[in-house]
């Protein structure tokens, strides 16, 4: 681990001949990817946001635009084309008439209106709607995924058209074309997207991006929530089995906890093995993923409660923890004018609560030598707007992510790494298989059968995690588990390219190792904890150092009176 005192000229220039690079790729290779889509709202939602996340392993380079404003113009340069169509409308035929007649690049229409997207999709006719269980690549059986039962815009393509999916009701033993190509241009008869049916369209996409998978899974085990109150003893245990499996992982850490019934918070400076255990970990071939600061809100305890989502009103946090919240709603208010600067008004608290958390979590831990290089956010929960905030100062997020404003269960995981737009430049190192609950009886079967369906996709991510609270015994399955999954590649979160910031600090990783930067000018003191815990190491030391003495003294004075009472005895006889 390196340490370096950072000269601000230096890295605005790194900066500057990076993005230069960055433009130079995007002009030459990188994917250029609009997305058009028709809502029932006009927004942006869940749907598009899992649409978002199936691109986004492909490329950073992604723009969504409502059908109702795209323009010609917004065509320049796009190299990949998709429609997303949820609802049946008439689109602004004016404007579909000609929008594509200078477009020869790769188009892809989801859903509904295919058929006003000029003469590209008259290959498809939308005459009926149908029910399928099972979903498969026509040329790759053995990848089925079953949907249980799921509707399907019921397609009847013209000749000369490639059937790519196919679906299948069991029941009645009839087969539908779901996914079906003409030239440059493919349909996917969905009109939403969820995890079961994005997997076979996911593998699809790397033909449309003209990429080829490399054959592997990646994996991860996390250990999750380690705050200053776990026991050392069981997550020394597993760090030790998976040290000598040479297994890689990652730690979801919380720096601080917070006594639900007192309010007293405990940090890593109150746990000394804890912490001295944290750091055998980061030297050995753990990482550390920062998850949260404190992982609770009002009055829950910390690895039980929402951190950045207030579940009692199912908002974003807009207010603090001690005041009673109440969301109003547009029509309360006179005009849009009124209701819009009311949301920016939330929103602005939402994100200095956010900042302040993010900031803590990442120099209170690297004060105490641990550095984390990727974010996790408490119960995947966080709005749009605190993905944009964290985004400020991490280049790497794992787990899964909501997708919604409005509900925090509307979230989802997808089965590759991706940077999708909403993460605004972050890396998705996604969560696919759950994690162990020694309750349930079913357990690792459901966990195995979670990586049996990301199994079926290129290059899906086997990533699971566990608390090491539960013990050795319970993580022994798990591991034994992830290791039988075919062709998985360990993920080594320090050999990937990780960047975390704040205002007076830097983390790095290169080449497998954590590069440790602090600015010039940093406003950052050492905690009254941290300093604490060091003054307390050093008085410690002092009073061992002056037991030792003193006692050697002792040891002296006893072995010179003997030695003179002997002398004395003798001289006397």
């Amino acid at each position: 681990m390196k340490i370096f005192s950072c000269c601000p000229f230096f890295v605005a220039l790194i900066l500057l001949l990076s993005s230069q690079q960055a433009a130079y790729a995007e002009k030459t290779d990188v994917p250029k990817v609009l997305v058009i889509y028709t809502t029932i709202e006009g927004e942006i939602d869940d749907n598009l946001r899992n649409l978002d996340m199936l691109i986004g392993h492909f490329t950073k380079d992604i723009t969504f635009i409502s059908s109702d404003t795209v323009e010609k113009e917004d065509l320049k340069d796009v190299t990949h084309l998709f429609y997303f169509g949820e609802i049946d409308v008439q689109l602004p035929a004016a404007k579909f008439l000609n929008l594509f007649d200078d477009y020869s690049g790769q188009f892809v229409a989801i859903g509904y209106n295919s058929e006003q997207l000029s003469s590209k999709f008259s290959f498809v006719n939308q005459s009926y709607e149908a029910e399928i269980n099972l979903l498969y690549p026509v040329d790759k059986k053995q990848k089925m995924v079953d949907l249980k039962s799921q509707n399907i815009l019921g397609i009847e393509p013209s000749e000369g058209t490639k059937v790519l999916l196919e679906g299948k009701q069991v029941e009645l033993n009839r087969f539908y074309p779901i996914m079906v190509q003409n030239e440059n241009q493919y349909y996917y008869a969905f009109d939403g997207l969820y995890l079961e049916n994005s997997i076979p369209f996911g593998n699809i996409l790397y033909q449309v991006f003209k990429a080829t998978p490399s054959g592997s899974h990646p994996g991860y085990i996390r250990l999750e929530d380690v705050h200053p109150l776990v026991d050392p003893k069981p997550l020394k245990e597993i760090a030790q089995i998976l040290k000598e499996k040479n297994i890689p992982y990652m730690v979801a850490v919380i720096p601080t906890y917070t006594n639900p019934d007192t309010g007293k918070e405990s940090r890593f400076s109150d746990s000394p093995e804890l912490l001295k255990v944290l750091k055998q970990i980061q030297k050995d071939g753990g990482s550390i993923v920062l998850h949260g600061y404190t992982h609770q809100f009002r009055s829950s305890e910390t690895g039980e409660g929402f951190e950045f989502w207030d579940v009692e009103n199912n908002t974003p946090i807009y207010s603090s923890a001690d005041k009673k919240f109440q969301m109003r709603k547009e029509n309360d208010f006179a005009s849009k004018e009124d209701y819009f600067s009311y949301i920016n008004e939330l929103q602005k608290f939402e994100t200095k609560y956010i900042e302040t958390k993010v900031t803590k979590g990442i120099e209170e831990l690297s004060q105490y030598g641990l550095y984390p290089i990727a974010y996790e956010a408490p119960h995947y929960t966080m709005s749009q707007n605190g993905y944009k905030i964290v985004s400020k100062h991490f280049s790497t997020y794992v787990g899964q992510v909501q997708l919604s404003d409005t509900d925090w269960q509307v979230m989802n995981t997808t089965p590759n790494i991706t940077s999708p737009s909403f993460l605004h430049g972050m890396r998705l190192l996604p969560e696919t298989m759950g994690f162990y609950e020694p309750n349930k009886p079913l357990t690792i079967l459901e966990m195995v059968n979670k990586a049996a369906l990301i199994g079926t996709a290129e290059e899906g991510m086997y990533a699971a995690f566990y608390h090491p609270y539960l013990g050795v015994d319970g993580f022994k399955k798990v591991i034994a588990e992830m290791e039988k999954m075919p062709d998985i590649s360990w993920i080594d979160l320090k050999q990937m390219d990780n960047r975390v910031i704040t205002e007076n600090i830097g983390i790095y990783t290169e080449n497998g190792e954590i590069i440790f930067k602090r600015n010039q000018g940093s406003s950052i003191l050492p905690s009254m904890n941290v300093a604490g815990m060091y003054v307390k190491g050093i008085i410690d030391k002092l009073v061992w150092g002056m037991a030792i003495v003193g006692a050697a003294a002792v040891m002296m004075f006893i072995i010179f009176t003997v030695y003179l009472n002997g002398r004395k005895k003798q001289i006397e006889g």
